[in-house]
Formats: structure tokens, C-alpha cells, sequence
């Protein structure tokens, strides 16, 4: 192989490599749009987690496909952020529990630290505080697990949780990346989610259906 080769391959893997990394389930998949009629949605865009944005999420006044929609347009950085960490903080403060174990947390909540943690550090998805205790240990994928297994029949829960599973896939499978949500859309659930939102996850991992 040439120099002149070399250097194309060279460029060809780093377009490869840097397409990934900003090109996957959690960062292509805009469904907050589907929201901005939503003054909690449409005023939390670019947000960071704060005292009033934990009250909405913590509060029964909201469902959860409103819920996620907030989170996801909070949105993301390369250089990452600390919004599932600050949400912890208040959930703490308000639920005066020194750790917080899976257990002690709704299937909604799971799901609402699972999405910001997935969030905060798209490329590895870890734990608020690797290696520490109940939830702050537990990686984005492991939440959205136990937010599945706890509330099993909630449309928004199972695919929310299989687009952070998706999205650790990528890294081995990129065919399993369509097969895991599209598992959820085959199931017989209530989509408590609008259809809007719904097709702009499905039309970005429809992509990945032929892989």
C-alpha cells in the first residue's frame, strides 16, 4: 500500500469512527420535537438539571412520555454532563434515604435516572459514581433493565429502555440495534407515547434493519 492509500484509508476510518460516536440511538433520535406544544418540553431545551425540572420529573402531574421528553431535550455533549448526578442530589434531599436501591425507586423514576444517565456519558453510558452503592452505581444500561422488569407493560418504559440498550449494542451488533426496538413495537402494549415521537425513533433505527 502507497502513501497516497494509506492516507485515504486513514481518513475513511477516521470518518467511520467520528460518524459513530456522533451518529447513535440516543443522540439521532429527537422525539422532544413531537413535544413543543408541551411548555415543560419546549422550556427545558438545552436545559441542565435543576431544582425545578427534578419537580416536574418527581411529580405525578406529568406521564412519563412528557417525562422522557424533557430529558431528551435536555439533551447531550461530547464533552459530557452531570444531570443524572444533580437529580440524585434532590431525590436524596427529598426522599431523606442515605442510598438509594433499585428497589426504592418506580419503574418511571428507574427509567427517568436510566435516559439521563445513558445521557450524561453517551459513549460508555457508567454509573453516576462506578463502584458506589444502590443506583449510583448502576449503569445506564443496568437501570433501564431494572425500569423494564419493573414496570413490564409501559409502552415509554420499554422503549425508552430498549433504545439505551441499543444503544450499548452498537458497539458489537449493529443488527441487534433494530431487533431490540423493534421487539418493543411488536409487542402487544398501549402506546403512551405520541406517534410522532414514536416514528422519529423508529426512522433513524430503521437504518440499522438491514444490518
Amino acid at each position: 500500500m502507497n502513501g497516497l492509500s494509506r492516507l485515504m484509508l486513514s481518513i475513511a476510518l477516521m470518518t467511520l469512527v467520528t460518524g459513530t460516536f456522533a451518529d447513535s440511538p440516543l443522540t439521532s433520535t429527537d422525539f422532544y420535537q413531537a413535544y413543543l406544544d408541551v411548555p415543560v418540553v419546549a422550556d427545558h431545551v438545552e436545559a441542565e438539571m435543576n431544582e425545578d425540572i427534578f419537580n416536574i420529573l418527581h411529580s405525578d402531574e406529568y406521564e412519563v412520555d412528557v417525562k422522557v421528553a424533557i430529558i431528551n431535550a435536555m439533551g447531550w455533549t461530547f464533552e459530557g454532563q452531570d444531570n443524572a448526578a444533580v437529580y440524585m442530589y434532590f431525590y436524596i434531599d427529598t426522599s431523606g434515604l442515605d442510598v438509594v436501591a433499585p428497589d426504592d425507586m418506580s419503574g418511571e423514576e428507574l427509567l427517568c435516572l436510566a435516559y439521563m444517565v445513558s445521557m450524561d456519558d453517551y459513549f460508555s453510558m457508567s454509573p453516576i459514581s462506578p463502584g458506589g452503592s444502590g443506583v449510583f452505581g448502576m449503569s445506564g444500561v443496568e437501570l433501564a433493565e431494572a425500569a423494564a422488569e419493573r414496570t413490564p407493560d409501559d409502552f415509554t418504559v420499554r422503549l425508552i429502555s430498549a433504545l439505551i440498550l441499543s444503544q450499548k449494542i452498537m458497539d458489537h451488533d449493529w443488527g441487534k440495534v433494530f431487533e431490540v426496538v423493534d421487539f418493543v413495537m411488536k409487542e402487544a402494549l398501549d402506546h403512551n407515547m405520541r406517534d410522532e415521537a414514536i416514528d422519529i425513533i423508529l426512522d433513524y433505527i430503521g437504518l440499522y434493519s438491514g444490518y
